[in-house]
């Protein structure tokens, strides 16, 4: 198995013992699940060596000159996009569901999907994060290039994200979101088994606003609240009380159709220190990034809000749902074979299956002075639906039936073509499908729209949605089985 280890020296301080010797500690952060798993795999390592080597970890972070610099780290697959689904039937009626969240209820579900997270951690959900990190601090005795280990510490740390559906009840067009620390198996060592022996773990965050908004900088878009922020304590404090709560807050004005979409992007990460019992050193560890972001938007339910970004959202219409299986069954022969689909056009593609940037779906949302998008795509439907040659309704189709259309009208990629009207010209397929399913679907749509923070980036304004980040800009996709 490849070793998905690595090594966080940011730190080093290096104290004479005698003229041949040095006292150094060096911080590891490791993730790989297996070692991850069999700490005493590493220990044992750490013993025979004076490092972890053999293990075939590699440094990501060294100290230099007094500064920290970070190595290069490994390109990511362009073609992976982490992406989560939800069912349709959360948003019954149009209704928001009762739990929204749907949170990691426990830091066991982090560990049990920590193959499926990268270095950056899990993403559940929107809302719902995790990374899971062993951090190992090493006390070591060198003469020359060789080490000899005098004590050490490990903590599985495992860090869950909440975002949030609102503002800071305290300011409450200030966005924030919640992080639990869970640090468990600190297993010590040697110059780390003193009472003195301590850890501190610090929460940061570097943010961003994506569009200058009155006086509010960079440092007010992502900071920790005062008080929640950093937690030093003895090792046997944190093994007595493993459990530890940050907030990350983000200033916004209140949220209004003048202002857009007040987006703010923040990177966080936790940074650890160790220091032994005799007070000699300090290591310095750190977590790898997150990511996330604040938003405002007068159109929403709730006008702020926080998410988990590195993300793609999709929702999903079940053919065994009989609120929306005709619907589902529409939407899945249409993508699945467009050129059979009314209007007739060579060569046809709808978009929306996937959640690449080529092929997913961007919302148009009222109250942005965006109602004629909404209304162009849905005249453009209607318009095929009463033209001559449109197919009958199927067969089996409940009655009355309405006249579907897919792309949605509140999507940039619906009927009308807005991105481009000449090339999508007809780059859409409508048909005849039971009214009550019809209009089912397209409720669970919006309240999913509402209660997921899907934002309208305004594609026909470049410069509103080049200030975002490619991988910023808000997109989702579909599924239907």
């Amino acid at each position: 198995m490849a070793v998905l280890a690595s090594l966080c020296m940011v730190g080093s301080a290096r104290a004479a013992v005698s003229q041949a010797e040095t006292r150094t500690l060096v911080g590891y952060v490791v993730s790989d699940p297996e070692l991850a798993r069999h700490p005493e795999r590493v220990a044992a390592v750490a013993r025979r060596d004076g490092s972890l080597d053999a293990l075939g970890i590699k440094p990501v972070s060294r100290t230099e000159n007094g500064k920290t610099v970070l190595s290069p780290r490994a390109a990511e697959d362009p073609r992976y996009e982490p992406r989560y689904l939800v069912d349709s039937a959360q948003f019954d009626g149009g209704r928001a569901p009762a739990d929204p969240y749907r949170y990691i209820n426990h830091p066991a579900e982090c560990w049990h999907n920590a193959s499926e997270s990268d270095e950056a951690g899990w993403i559940k959900n929107r809302f719902s994060y995790c990374q899971v990190k062993v951090n190992w601090a090493l006390d070591l005795e060198c003469t020359g290039t060789r080490c000899r280990m005098i004590g050490y510490a490990t903590v599985r740390d495992t860090l869950i994200g909440y975002g949030k559906i609102g503002g800071d009840p305290a300011k409450p067009e200030r966005r924030f979101a919640d992080f639990q620390l869970v640090s468990t198996q600190i297993v010590t060592d040697g110059t780390f088994d003193k009472p003195a022996a301590r850890m501190k773990a610090t929460i940061t965050c570097a943010g961003e606003y994506r569009v200058k908004n009155g006086d509010l900088g960079n440092e007010d878009a992502c900071h920790p609240q005062a008080g929640r922020g950093a937690r030093e304590d003895p090792l046997p404090a944190w093994k007595a009380n493993p459990q530890t709560w940050f907030t990350l807050q983000s200033e916004a004005y209140p949220a209004s159709p003048e202002r857009g979409e007040q987006l703010a992007h923040g990177v966080f990460r936790i940074e650890y220190e160790f220091a032994p019992g005799d007070g000699v050193n300090i290591s310095f560890t750190k977590s790898f990034e997150g990511s996330m972001r604040f938003d405002s938007a007068a159109y929403l339910w709730d006008k702020q809000g926080s998410v988990f970004d590195r993300t793609v959202p999709g929702l999903s219409f079940a053919y065994d749902d009989r609120r929306v299986a005709r619907h589902a069954k529409f939407v899945r022969e249409s993508v699945a074979d467009p050129g059979a689909t009314w209007p007739v056009k060579a060569d046809k593609k709808l978009l929306g299956w996937l959640p690449t940037h080529a092929d997913s779906l961007h919302r148009v949302a009222r109250g942005l002075g965006h109602d004629y998008l909404v209304d162009g795509n849905r005249d453009t439907a209607k318009a095929a639906c009463a033209a001559p040659g449109m197919p009958a309704p199927l067969p089996d189709e409940p009655t009355p039936v309405d006249c579907a259309d897919y792309a949605y009208a509140t999507t940039y990629e619906g009927a009308a073509g807005w991105l481009d009207p000449d090339k999508h010209k007809n780059d859409f397929a409508v048909r005849w499908v039971g009214e009550d399913q019809t209009r089912e679907a397209a409720k669970r749509l919006h309240a999913w729209y509402q209660t997921h923070r899907i934002l309208d980036v305004d594609l026909l304004v470049p410069e509103r949605h080049n200030a975002l980040d490619p991988l910023d800009q808000e997109r989702f996709f579909l599924s239907a089985s």
